[in-house]
C-alpha cells in the first residue's frame, strides 16, 4: 500500500506540474487535483500504514518540501507566490500523529482537508458572483456553503469509522471547521481544517459535549459578531477569529466560565482605547484600527492552547497549587497589562526611554517604556486578576499577587523583545523613528519580518513558559 501510494502522488505531481505548464487546464483546477490527490492518499496512509513509519515518512517529506518551496522548484499558487500550502498540510498530519490522536479521527480530518476544501473552492469558482476577505485570500458564501454541505455527506459516507453525532452536532462542527477555513489565507486552511475537525471530533470522544451546548456556542457567537460596538472595533476576520478562539476555550475547559478572561481582556482595552486615545503616529500601523484576526491570534492563541491541554489530573499538589488556572490568568494578565501600557502610555506622551539601551524614543515606539504606561501595565494585571481572581480553586492571596507579578512582567518582556527584534524605521525627512515603514523611512534595527503582533504573541508564550517553569520550585 505504501508503494501504491507514492506512486500515485508522484505521477500526479509530475503530471500536475506538466500541465501547469502547458496550460491543459485551468492553473486553479490542476492545483486542486493534486491536493485532493496528495492529501487523500494521506488519509487512506493514516488507515493502512504503521503509525510509527508513517509519522518518520511524514517527518522527511516535511524537510524536503519546505527546501523545494522555498527554493521555487514547485508550482506556485495563483497568485505567484510560493505554494507554502502544501507544506502546511504535512505539518498539521504531523501534529496529528505526534499528538496520539485516534487514528480514524486523524484519517476523517485529513479527508476533509482533501475533499471539503476542494468542494469549497470550487462553488466558489463556479458559483459566486461576490466574494470577501477575513484575513487576505478571497473567500466566498457559496465556497462556505459548499464546505459544510460536503462535510455532511462526508461525515455520512464514513460513519462507520467515527464517532457518532446527531445531525446537529455535524452541522456545528461542519460551520466551525467551514468559518476555520475561511480565516485561513496563503495555505494555512491546510492547518486550521484538519487540525479544527480532529479537535472538535476528539472533543466528543475523550468527554463528550452536548450538540446543544456548542450549538448555543455558535448562535451566541453570531449575536456577538452582529453587534454594532463589535463591528467597529474588529475586522470581519477578527471576529470570526474570536469566535473561533471562543469555541476552542469553551470546549477545551469544558466551562464558559473560562472565556470570562478573555472579555475582560477585549472590553476592558477597547474601553481604554477609548478613554485614552493615542496621541502618536510612532506606533505599529494598525493601531488604533480594528483588531484582526491576526492580532486576535497573537493574543489569544497561547490561552487557547493551554485551555485546550494543559489541565492536570486532581491531586494533592493541583489541590495546593492549582498551576493550570495561575497559567491562563497569568497569560491574560500579560495581554491585558502590555495593551493598557500601550494605550495609556502613548495618550499621555511622557519621557519614553527604550527598555533595552535606555535612550530617548517616540512614545508609541516599540520597546519603549514611560512612568504613565508602566503604572498602567500595573493597573491592568491587576484589574484582570480582580474580575478573575474567582476562578481559581482553593484560592490563596498569594495567588493573585503571583499573577500580577507575571502579567507585569511580561508586560517587560514584550518591551525588552520589541526593542530588540521588531522593525524600526528612520524617516530620512523627520529624522524620527517609527515601527511603520514610509517613503522615507529606512530601517535602522530589528527585522524587517518581525511585527507587533509577532512580539505579543513570543512575549506571551516565552513569559508563561518561564514562569510555568518557576512555579515548579
Amino acid at each position: 500500500m505504501l508503494i501504491a501510494l507514492v506512486i500515485i502522488v508522484f505521477l500526479t505531481t509530475v503530471v500536475c506540474e506538466v500541465g501547469a505548464r502547458r496550460e491543459w487546464l485551468p492553473y486553479w483546477i490542476i492545483r486542486k487535483i493534486l491536493h485532493v490527490v496528495a492529501v487523500g492518499a494521506c488519509a487512506v496512509a493514516t488507515l493502512e500504514i504503521d503509525r510509527q513509519l508513517l509519522t518518520d515518512i511524514v517527518t522527511i517529506a516535511e524537510i524536503l518540501l519546505i527546501v523545494l518551496v522555498a527554493s521555487g522548484k514547485l508550482m506556485r499558487d495563483e497568485t505567484g507566490r510560493l505554494a507554502w500550502g502544501v507544506v502546511w498540510f504535512p505539518l498539521a498530519f504531523l501534529m496529528l500523529l505526534l499528538f496520539d490522536v485516534d487514528t480514524k479521527i486523524v484519517a476523517f480530518s485529513m479527508a476533509v482537508l482533501a475533499i471539503c476544501d476542494a468542494s469549497a473552492t470550487v462553488a466558489g469558482k463556479l458559483l459566486a458572483k461576490n466574494t470577501y476577505q477575513l484575513t487576505g485570500d478571497s473567500k466566498s458564501l457559496a465556497g462556505n456553503v459548499g464546505f459544510v454541505i460536503s462535510f455532511i455527506i462526508l461525515y455520512a459516507l464514513a460513519g462507520p469509522i467515527i464517532p457518532a453525532l446527531d445531525f446537529t452536532g455535524v452541522c456545528c462542527i461542519a460551520v466551525i471547521v467551514a468559518s476555520a477555513e475561511a480565516v485561513g489565507s496563503r495555505g494555512l486552511d491546510n492547518i486550521t481544517v484538519p487540525i479544527s475537525t480532529a479537535f472538535l471530533l476528539g472533543a466528543f470522544v475523550t468527554e463528550p459535549i452536548s450538540s446543544s451546548a456548542l450549538l448555543l456556542l455558535i448562535v451566541f457567537g453570531a449575536m456577538f459578531a452582529l453587534l454594532p460596538r463589535i463591528q467597529k472595533s474588529l475586522t470581519g476576520g477578527g471576529i470570526v477569529a474570536a469566535v473561533l478562539l471562543a469555541v476552542v476555550v469553551a470546549v477545551g475547559s469544558r466551562s464558559v466560565e473560562w472565556l470570562l478572561p478573555l472579555f475582560v481582556f477585549f472590553g476592558s482595552s477597547l474601553l481604554i482605547g477609548r478613554i485614552f486615545p493615542a496621541n502618536t503616529i510612532a506606533s505599529d500601523a494598525k493601531h488604533q484600527q480594528p483588531r484582526d484576526a491576526t492580532q486576535v491570534f497573537a493574543n489569544g492563541s497561547v490561552y487557547g492552547f493551554y485551555a485546550v491541554f494543559m489541565w492536570p489530573t486532581e491531586d494533592l499538589l493541583y489541590f495546593l497549587h492549582p498551576q493550570t488556572e495561575v497559567w491562563l490568568l497569568s497569560i491574560m494578565a500579560m495581554a491585558t497589562a502590555d495593551t493598557w501600557s500601550s494605550e495609556i502610555g502613548q495618550h499621555f506622551k511622557q519621557p519614553t526611554y527604550d527598555l533595552l539601551r535606555w535612550q530617548k524614543v517616540p512614545p508609541g515606539l516599540s520597546g519603549g517604556v514611560s512612568i504613565a504606561g508602566t503604572l498602567a501595565g500595573l493597573a491592568g494585571a491587576a484589574f484582570l486578576v480582580g474580575c478573575c481572581f474567582w476562578l481559581l480553586p482553593h484560592y490563596r492571596f498569594e495567588f493573585s499577587l503571583k499573577i500580577i507579578l507575571f502579567g507585569f512582567l511580561g508586560m517587560l518582556l514584550d518591551s525588552l523583545l520589541g526593542s530588540l527584534l521588531q522593525a524600526k524605521y528612520l524617516d530620512s525627512a523627520t529624522n524620527r523613528l517609527s515601527d511603520t515603514p514610509s517613503g522615507n523611512g529606512e530601517l535602522v534595527r530589528g527585522y524587517s519580518w518581525v511585527t507587533n503582533d509577532l512580539i505579543n504573541f513570543l512575549a506571551i508564550l516565552i513569559g508563561v513558559t518561564v514562569f510555568s517553569y518557576l512555579m515548579l520550585f
